[in-house]
């Protein structure tokens, strides 16, 4: 397990990173660092883990077009929702 984590979980975001155009080296390090801050964040802000990486995924697609997302600067990840 990496970061708690299933392994399979952490190929499939450095394989995100990588076709993001990120070498090996940096898919590994960008794939370690998202998955510990959708944790952040899930803690944080007390949402799903799965919609804090989607969240973060899409802010790493549009920077690796070159684009930001409508209104970011520094963003706000996704709203409180109360656990079930």
């Amino acid at each position: 397990m990496i970061l708690g984590h299933r392994v399979d979980d952490f190929e499939h975001v450095k394989r995100l990173c990588r076709s993001f155009g990120a070498d090996e080296a940096q898919a590994e390090t960008m794939a370690r660092q998202l998955m510990k801050r959708a944790d952040q964040i899930a803690e944080q802000r007390n949402c799903d883990r799965t919609e804090a990486m989607a969240y973060l995924l899409e802010i790493t697609l549009k920077g690796a077009r070159g684009e930001a997302p409508p209104g970011f600067e520094g963003g706000e990840p996704p709203q409180s929702k109360t656990k079930s």
